[in-house]
This record gives C-alpha cells, structure tokens and sequence, in this order.
C-alpha cells in the first residue's frame, strides 16, 4: 500500500510540476494555432525532442524520489505522459478541444502543450524539492514562532503575490476575452473545480508542503477555498488594471473574465505560498 501512495504522490507531484511550469504557455493562442496546422513529422519531433530532454531531467531532476540511469528512462516516459495528460485536461475545460473537432487538430493542440508540461513535471522536485522538505527546512523554525493571524496573513500575502507574478503577463492578452466569450456555464464550472483541484494539489497532495496545524484556515480544505476567493479578486484587480473589465461591463462577462483569468492565478498563488 505504501508503494501506491509513494507512486501516487509522485504523479501528484509531477502533475503540479507541469501546472507550475506551464501555465502561461496554456493561455497563448499561437500555441493552440500551431498545433492545428502543425505537419505529423513535426509532431513526432517534438515527442522525441520532449523524450530526450525529460531524460536529462528525470536523471538529475525527476519527479520520484528515488532515480538511477534505468529509471530514468521510465520516468521520462511518465513525465510525457504526464504532460499530454495535462495538456488534455487543460484545453478541454478551456473548450479548445472539442468532441467534434478533427482529431488531427486535437492531436496537435496536445502534443504542442505537452513538451512545456512534460518539463514541468521531470523539474518538480527540483523546483520545490522532494516531501517539501527543500521548502521546510529552511523556514521550519520561524513558521513555528508565527501565530494563526500571522500564519493567515502570510498565506495570504504568498497567494496575492504568487498570483500576480503568473497573471501579469497573461492578463492583458486578448486569450482571456476570446476564452471567456467562447465557454459556457459548463465549462465555467469546470475551471472553478479545475481551480480548486489545481491548488489543493500543488499545496498537500503533492508533498512539496504540510499545512500548519493552528488557526481556521490553515486547514487544507479552508485555505485552498480562502486562497481560490484570494486568486479570484487577484484576477478581477488585474483585469480591471488593465482595462480588461470595466465596471459598467455586463455581469456576466465580468464573471467569465475573472473565473478565466483564475486558473493561473490560482497556480501561481499555490507556488507563492510553497516558496514563501
């Protein structure tokens, strides 16, 4: 049994690797047109390309806890399977794959997000360090000293300032309008939950990091909640920064902007308060 949750955490691990590192990426347009018109021979190129640098990765860098040459080789392929999974999961809930769609342009839109994904994930343990412990160790002592208030202030910090530094550059983009006039009540529900998952995944399912025992919110369930309603504000301020919304816009759009714009706001506030 604890040989599967072992592996299970890893793929956890991997999973919120690939989120961290290639978020941004998910929201670019010329990803998604590349990946329709993208050539097979290209494809296959960039499948082999993405093996070959996961191989590197997974020897130095991988997302188990335990790597050797041989396993390495295994895990590479994990990891881009890991991302294709991603990539998958991703583009569906953003509606840009389709059941009806041509599976030649399904194909590609995935393989071309999977190469970013895939990275992500082989660097996960390197980035943030295996059981968390990178994380841990060097703030063990004050996290101790600081009170509930402190605890949920500084939480709350790490999720603004996470948020921002991954929504900044994806919030004046014309992808968030375009996304959010094309999905419906569905698919808004689905990134909403997507969120929630996302964060309560990178933060303590993955074992980059242990929540703190004291105060309300520093429960898993209240604080990933806390730090989605955090993420989404974080979204709507940028938004309306940069002339996004506007006050008088409809309700409706100003709410699908918003729930858009969250998802990488919601990863980011995740990695801000594992770093923070």
């Amino acid at each position: 049994m604890n040989a599967w949750k072992q592996e299970l955490d890893d793929f956890v691990r991997a999973f919120s690797g690939a989120y961290i590192f290639g978020i941004p990426l998910l929201f670019t347009m010329e990803m998604w047109w590349i990946g329709e018109y993208v050539n097979p021979w290209q494809l296959f190129a960039f499948l082999g390309l993405a093996l070959l640098a996961n191989l590197g990765l997974s020897f130095v860098a991988g997302f188990k806890r335990e790597s050797t040459f041989i396993t390495s080789i295994d895990e590479a392929i994990d990891a881009v399977a890991v991302g294709v999974i991603a990539a998958t999961m991703m583009l569906f809930v953003l509606n840009q794959i389709r059941p009806g769609d041509p599976l030649e342009s399904i194909i590609g839109k995935i393989v071309i997000q999977a190469v970013p994904l895939s990275i992500g994930a082989s660097v996960a343990n390197q980035v943030f360090g295996t059981d968390g412990e990178k994380n841990r160790q060097g703030e063990e002592g004050n996290k101790q000293q600081l009170k509930p208030w402190q605890e949920l202030l500084s939480d709350v910090g790490a999720t603004i300032i996470g948020g921002i530094f991954i929504g900044f550059s994806i919030a004046p983009t014309d992808e968030i309008p375009m996304l959010a006039s094309a999905i419906g009540y569905s698919h808004l529900m689905g990134l909403i939950v997507f969120s929630l998952l996302i964060s309560y995944g990178i933060v303590f399912a993955s074992g980059f990091d242990e929540p703190s025992p004291e105060g309300p919110f520093q429960k898993p369930f209240t604080e990933t909640m806390l730090a989605y309603l955090v993420s989404l504000l974080v979204a709507f301020v940028m938004l309306y920064l940069f002339g996004q919304i506007a006050l008088d816009d409809p309700l409706l759009s100003i709410v699908e902007q918003t729930i858009v714009l969250a998802v990488p706001t919601t990863v980011g506030g995740a990695a801000g308060r594992l770093v923070i």
